[in-house]
């Protein structure tokens, strides 16, 4: 056996003939797992789609100050750590058929050098980007974000990756670092000749644009239906699948119909005309910022926030609208009234997608990247297969909805929370019943709306009990104190425009209503409940428990003996049933009335469709 102290003389590479640039270092493998497609084309397959969905974005690329070839060519670097003996030595076929077999061995590659191509790339990144006059800091910056692509930030091994581990990688009659330079130089010599104007820092949003960026095109570059494993297209025709690809996805500002009224936006159910609060939200709301439009509820907030989301969309100020909301009940109902939306005004967008943790219950879309076998895909193919199927998508997607946590999740250190950044660069995004939020959930709220504010969007929050401190934290206005009392009484509209001093704007209250309450027993409650209903009426029975709701219901039905309907609904029901209740208590209550009649409904506590029955 061979002391792996004691390296043995390096044996002659063989290279290929026929390839200029020397030895073939493989980035993806075939089927039969030879050497397929080279690092140097992975990465100008990646570049190229990087280019074109940057090329989507054109108010991102303005305001974060770069070029689409730039970005091209920065997302491109992301494999140059491939170039190492730690990863190539992986495919048995290509130690082989350059007779590095014994040099692997005797060199203990296996150990000796580093595995994690990841890491190898954010150190020789770093080191040539400063070498082609790229500020410092920037270029740490840079180079880590493009080591991240898997997901986590990676620790460089040194800033000369030939030295990592202790074992020379030079042992081997390849100079790694000089391969490494010269793919470099290639790449900037077709995507971007000069990266030295690039200037990036830690709290830079571009930054972590860039690097959500890089890991969606690093997924569709590694799908092998776009980019054959065996390699081997030229330029032009990687460009013309690179932006045939990237159509085909769905990326990009979707195609919106213009001048629709608020009728034909929102159909007879919201009115034939706004009411004031809904034209003094759109008035308000007229490009990036945040803003907080405070009324009761049934008032319209929804319509108003989608209102002045689809003005901004045909303004080309927005690329597309994530609804966020506090639980799944609530994301499954604005769902469906969001699919409308998007059918009013967006037709060829599709259906907006569903996302939290049982959306793969309700889902009927496909996947954007539908996942192939195992045997047929690398992990890059694999992770991007999973993120664009229809459980997760609806970040990605121009029209989403779904639990605020999604979004959260851009915020804290969890995997891939820059994609989740990429994924609402640009957007409106809607927080709605922001009050129903914890501290601890409130202070990640403080830190997505920062983000997203640096991000390019329009965050519209949502409430209907908003405090005057919270609303400060939020849109920070001139103390309240100080203000007219008039001006501050909801229904209200704050906000925080970016380039602009915050403003805020009072709205006409709605009709008073006059509500009656009666205290009864339960044994009157539950006789005057019974006799309503018999007669036509529509009773709400709500228990503060699940228990306590299926003993009412059990006794109410008994009551009604068959005269009405008499419904029970909580979170104990499988999803599937809850769907279905759900579904029709809202077309039996809702706005829509479609079979309204008398019944007796027992819900637990007043969750979110029950709300919506309640103030139709």
């Amino acid at each position: 056996m061979t002391d792996c102290t004691s390296p043995a003389q390096p044996a002659p590479v063989r290279l290929d003939p026929l390839k200029p640039q020397g030895i073939h270092f493989w980035a993806k493998t075939t089927l039969a797992g030879a050497p397929g497609v080279s690092v140097y084309e992975h990465m100008l397959n990646v570049g190229r789609v990087a280019q074109c969905l940057a090329q989507t974005a054109p108010e991102l690329l303005g305001r974060f100050h770069i070029l689409d070839s730039q970005v091209g060519a920065l997302a491109a670097l992301h494999d140059l750590g491939k170039i190492s003996p730690g990863f190539q030595r992986k495919c048995a076929a290509w130690l082989l058929a350059n007779g590095l077999v014994e040099i692997d061995r005797n060199n203990c590659w296996d150990t000796g050098t580093e595995p994690n191509h990841a890491r190898v790339t954010h150190a020789a990144v770093q080191r040539f980007l400063a070498a082609k006059g790229m500020p410092s800091k920037s270029a740490a910056c840079i180079a880590a974000f493009l080591g991240a692509h898997h997901g986590r930030i990676q620790l460089a091994p040194s800033s000369r990756p030939s030295s990592a581990g202790g074992i020379s990688e030079d042992r081997s009659g390849i100079d790694w670092e000089k391969e490494r330079d010269q793919a470099a130089e290639s790449i900037l010599s077709v995507l971007a000749p000069d990266l030295s104007g690039v200037r990036m820092t830690d709290t830079d949003p571009a930054l972590w644009w860039l690097a959500g960026l890089t890991t969606v095109s690093d997924w569709i570059g590694s799908d092998e239906r776009h980019f054959p494993a065996e390699g081997g297209m030229d330029d032009a025709r990687r460009m013309a699948q690179a932006l045939a690809t990237v159509k085909d996805i769905g990326f990009g500002t979707p195609m919106i119909v213009p001048n629709l009224g608020f009728a034909e936006l929102f159909g007879p159910s919201a009115g034939s005309q706004p009411n004031d609060m809904q034209v003094r939200a759109r008035e308000l709301i007229q490009g990036p910022g945040v803003y907080v439009i405070e009324a009761p509820m049934g008032m319209g907030k929804t319509e108003a926030a989608l209102w002045a989301a689809y003005e901004l969309l045909t303004a080309g100020k927005a690329r597309g609208i994530y609804f966020a909301l506090p639980t799944q009940a609530t994301s499954n109902r604005i769902h469906l009234r969001m699919n409308d939306f998007v059918n009013r005004v967006s037709p060829e967008a599709g259906a907006s997608r569903l996302i939290h943790g049982n959306s793969w219950l309700t889902q009927k879309v496909p996947s954007l990247l539908p996942a192939k076998s195992e045997e047929s895909q690398d992990g890059d193919a694999r992770l991007g297969a999973d993120w664009f199927a229809s459980t997760k998508r609806s970040l990605l997607a121009p029209f989403g909805v779904g639990t605020v946590d999604q979004a959260l999740l851009g915020v804290v250190a969890a995997k891939h929370f820059f994609v989740r950044r990429f994924a609402l660069a640009g957007k409106v995004v809607i927080l709605d019943e922001i009050h129903s939020y914890d501290l601890y959930t409130g202070t990640l709220i403080d830190q997505l709306v920062g983000v997203l504010k640096g991000l390019g969007c329009t965050v519209i929050v949502l409430s209907a009990t908003l405090t005057a401190k919270r609303r400060q934290q939020l849109v920070p206005l001139e103390s309240d104190a100080a203000m007219d009392p008039v001006i501050i009484k909801r229904p209200l509209i704050s906000g925080d425009p970016e380039g602009s001093r915050p403003v805020m704007a009072s709205a006409l209250p709605p009709k008073a209503k006059t509500v009656k309450t009666t205290f009864l027993t339960t044994e009157s409650a539950l006789g005057r409940a019974i006799d309503l209903a018999a007669r036509g009426g529509v009773v709400l029975w709500i228990c503060n428990t699940v228990g306590s709701a299926q003993g009412q219901y059990q006794r109410i039905a008994h009551e009604a003996d068959s005269r009405f309907k008499v419904g029970l609904l909580h979170s104990r029901f499988p999803f599937w049933r809850r769907e279905e209740l759900e579904d029709e208590w809202m077309k039996r209550l809702g706005k829509s009335g479609e079979t309204r009649c008398g019944c007796i409904l027992v819900p637990k506590g007043c969750t979110s469709p029950m709300r919506a029955l309640v103030w139709s």
